[in-house]
């Protein structure tokens, strides 16, 4: 096992795929572009970009600005909130890395990315 959650995950759900037999193939796709070599440059300039709509990359761009100006600068924890903090931090944790394994499962199998 990986220290990483999300690749437990989806380790876990191909490990079951692979018990449960082969999947129906897809109508082949066109060929992706190169993977962007820093989580920070994406592989295309926004403008070019064709696959997702400028509206919709500057609502995701505003997410972190809009989070950050309704949230207190500081929270205070008394220790015994911590366990409460970890239990709500990792009930996140696993959720948002099932849903990634259960939409990679899905790109997997449909062999194309929902736009």
């Amino acid at each position: 096992m990986s220290s990483t959650p999300l690749f437990d995950a989806v380790s876990r759900r191909h490990d079951r795929a692979t018990l449960a037999g082969p999947r129906p193939t897809a109508t082949p796709v066109a060929a992706p572009s190169p993977a962007p070599t820093s989580p920070l440059s994406a592989p295309v300039a926004a403008a070019r970009s064709t696959l997702v709509p400028a509206a919709l990359v500057a609502a995701i761009d505003d997410i972190p600005v809009r989070v950050a100006s309704a949230l207190p600068q500081v929270v205070s924890v008394r220790p015994e909130q911590l366990v409460l903090v970890e239990a709500v931090a990792d009930a996140l944790t696993r959720a948002v890395v099932d849903a990634v394994a259960v939409e990679l499962d899905r790109i997997h199998a449909d062999g194309a990315v929902r736009v």
